[in-house]
């Protein structure tokens, strides 16, 4: 047997400078360079007037390249302003770049500080009329209706020193960005970025992210609709929407109130649910507590759940969907010993609703 030779260590280098890694860059330079992003941006930044205005330096990039050279480093999975200095390298990337001349770690971190709220909201109008452009030239229909989503998500940071960061309740550092999504458009509108311990906003921060999510559409735009999960709910939001001229469409907790208002449906109105075997659905009104307008349409769908696959649910989230009173039936029956009241309570069917 011939003797097999040990495989050296295989070090991969792109030590070239004619090359790149990050030739994709060439698709986000070409579009910004048509859509005048940087130039959209400059020009919402210069004529605010609530804050003291971010200073434009003789040499370097505009405030507008900050901007969109950090997103550019996050686009090839840059995290840190230390990964900035990575891009700056790359000089046969420069060419391809939205922002040729990248600032260094240290200048882009001492110019970001810089930014205030209200800078920031320009720059999403800048994004905005961006995207207006963007439409235009794909020939879209401004007149089109709207949908806007309303939701949270979590980004995890490391490490001490990130301002605003709070444990979420998984215990992880975290943010919590709060976005509202044009669905159609498939981009952002606005968002809110608060520690992890706030999923929950108060009705009041709500209202002003809707409003300004409202704000940033073309003018000319269709109807608009909010879609909103419970964790928004809150008569607030609501009222902002209707003075909006907003309709929305918003999952309710469920309360004392939620569950009376459902004990009142005859039986008569549920229906089946399309492509949901065994759920049902029905329709009654709702007024909230402290809402002075029209009763508001009430959408309710319910599935069967056995007592069985309920005590397998045991602390998951999902049992607060159930009521009160199913749940301390599947009680009683799970502390009875006797083996046929335990086969009866898994034979009866409990309703969820969701």
């Amino acid at each position: 047997m011939k003797s097999l030779r040990r495989v050296g260590r295989i070090e991969v280098r792109a030590d070239d400078p004619s090359l790149t890694g990050h030739g994709g860059l060439v698709v986000v330079g070409d579009l910004a360079e048509r859509l005048d992003l940087l130039g959209l941006i400059d020009v919402e930044l210069s004529v605010e007037r609530r804050a003291r205005p971010i200073k434009t330096r003789r040499r370097g990039v505009s405030p507008a390249g900050l901007v969109v050279s950090l997103a550019e480093c996050q686009l090839v999975g840059g995290a840190f302003f230390d990964h900035l200095e990575d891009q700056r390298a790359d000089t046969a990337g420069a060419a391809l770049r939205a922002v040729a001349e990248v600032p260094s770690a240290p200048t882009a971190l001492q110019n970001a500080k810089r930014f205030r709220r209200v800078h920031c909201q320009r720059v999403e109008r800048a994004i905005a009329l961006a995207g207006e452009r963007l439409d235009d030239a794909l020939g879209r229909d401004r007149c089109e209706p709207v949908t806007i989503d309303l939701d949270a998500t979590q980004i995890t940071v490391y490490g001490r020193g990130k301002e605003g960061a709070a444990r979420c309740r998984t215990g992880q550092r975290s943010y919590a960005p709060h976005i509202a999504f044009w669905a159609q458009r498939g981009r952002a509108l606005t968002a809110e970025l608060v520690g992890g311990n706030q999923e929950r906003l108060s009705g009041r921060e709500c209202a002003r992210i809707a409003s300004r999510a409202i704000g940033l559409l073309p003018a000319g735009h269709g109807p608009v609709t909010m879609r909103i999960d419970s964790a928004y709910y809150a008569v607030e939001l609501l009222e902002r929407l209707r003075q909006e001229q907003t309709r929305f469409t918003v999952s309710v907790p469920r309360s004392q109130a939620m569950w009376a208002a459902l004990e009142r449906i005859d039986e008569n109105r549920w229906i089946d649910a399309l492509e949901m075997p065994g759920a049902q659905v029905a329709e009654t009104v709702y007024r909230p507590a402290g809402w002075r307008h029209e009763p508001l349409r009430l959408i309710v769908r319910r599935v069967p759940f056995t007592a069985e696959r309920i005590a397998q649910l045991k602390g998951s989230r999902r049992l607060a969907t159930i009521h009160p009173e199913q749940l301390q039936t599947l009680r009683r029956y799970q502390r009875q010993p006797r083996v046929a009241d335990r086969r009866d309570a898994r034979s009866q069917p409990h309703r969820m609703v969701l």
